[in-house]
């Protein structure tokens, strides 16, 4: 355990440490005559100030439909602390919904941290924000939490900008995300930057979760009116919903409760069936094609010159190897000359990486390796 701790001291700055030396005297000090002092609720004012004069730390915060992530981490990018929230899409929780979460996940990171007052940076990569009258509708909400020093050191942007700076830093490149919808992102060497995709999973999001499931339903049902050859998503799609007609399967998908969230819950059966169902095989495929033409159109849309274009491949789907491998072989013919980034760091880091660029103290290559392991360590 002691060299555990030695370890992971050795990751922080100097005085960040004798801060921290500083603290865990004065809390044993009152452990001793049996007062129990909460850490960073009752350190005095001093401690906290000497902490924020220690070392530069910010603050990356992924916001999604289901969870909200904040990270804290320092200049030489070790996680300092880091904390979770309720939904901060705000076109599906309202914005003072969405606002609370951020502040909650900023408020348990602070307390893992030991850590109080503003950070040097802060970078929020939320789901649903896309318009200036997104952005807008954050301002004076997001300017009342105090999260940085100076305003201008606080950005917030959609969450395909932070899956890209997780997997490219601030270098150019282009992310394709397949998760419960799928978009793409891309920024090029002049700094321009385009979206493609994402237009709702009614009109659009092909290749993501709730259109992989939606394919499966529709399979199944073509398949009982013998418009389409039987298939063994079938059994496997009524097991996992629980029902056993497809009457009852139309009923549940219909059903006004019946969230996106969990449609695109059934798209790993339909990954699971295709390793020996035709039918599962071609609606893996086809996503997997239409996850491509996402990448090929940001290439058209953006100047990346003849160097090959790093393409990170994120979201939960394309963590999935029998989705993967086909979209490796679409990508190789929609964009023959690129990079691909598969397993790339998590958003929140990349809102981290951004986080310090904001905050005059950009993250090294060798920092951002350390801070992508370092969070997945923790996470388990």
């Amino acid at each position: 355990m002691g060299r555990e701790v030695t370890a992971a001291r050795r990751s922080k700055p100097a005085l960040w440490v004798v801060a921290e030396q500083l603290e865990e005297i004065y809390l044993r000090r009152w452990s001793a005559v049996g007062v129990r002092v909460r850490s960073n609720q009752g350190l005095p004012s001093s401690i906290h100030r000497f902490k924020a004069l220690a070392v530069n730390w910010f603050i990356g915060i992924d916001g999604g439909g289901s969870h909200t992530r904040a990270l804290i981490v320092n200049s030489a990018g070790a996680v300092m602390g880091s904390g979770e929230g309720g939904s901060s899409n705000y076109h599906t929780v309202g914005l003072s919904q969405a606002v609370r979460a951020v502040a909650e996940a900023v408020s348990e990171a602070k307390m893992q941290a030991r850590l109080a007052g503003p950070a040097a940076g802060a970078f929020l990569g939320l789901a649903g924000v896309k318009t200036a009258a997104d952005h807008l509708a954050f301002r004076e909400p997001l300017a009342a939490l105090q999260l940085v020093k100076a305003p201008q050191n606080l950005a917030l942007d959609h969450d395909l900008r932070i899956a890209l700076a997780g997997g490219c830093g601030e270098e150019p490149g282009l992310v394709v995300v397949s998760g419960t919808g799928a978009a793409g992102y891309g920024r090029d060497r002049e700094g321009h930057t385009a979206q493609v995709g994402g237009w709702g999973w009614l009109i659009d999001d092909q290749g993501g979760g709730v259109w992989m499931a939606v394919q499966g339903l529709r399979a199944v049902m073509e398949a009982a009116d013998g418009r389409g050859a039987y298939t063994r998503l079938e059994p496997a799609l009524f097991a996992e919903l629980g029902v056993t007609t497809h009457r009852e399967a139309m009923q549940w998908a219909q059903r006004p409760d019946t969230a996106r969230a969990q449609l695109a819950a059934l798209a790993p059966v339909v990954l699971a069936a295709a390793a020996d169902d035709e039918v599962a095989r071609v609606i893996v495929r086809e996503g997997a094609r239409q996850l491509a033409r996402v990448a090929s159109a940001l290439v058209a849309r953006l100047a990346f010159a003849e160097s090959p274009v790093t393409v990170v491949a994120a979201g939960g789907l394309l963590g999935n190897e029998t989705y993967s491998d086909p979209f490796r072989e679409e990508l190789a013919k929609a964009v023959p000359r690129h990079r691909l980034v598969a397993n790339p760091p998590p958003p929140i880091v990349g809102a981290a990486v951004l986080a310090a660029h904001l905050g005059g103290t950009p993250l090294s290559a060798q920092a951002i390796v350390s801070l992508a392991a370092d969070y997945r360590r923790r996470r388990g």
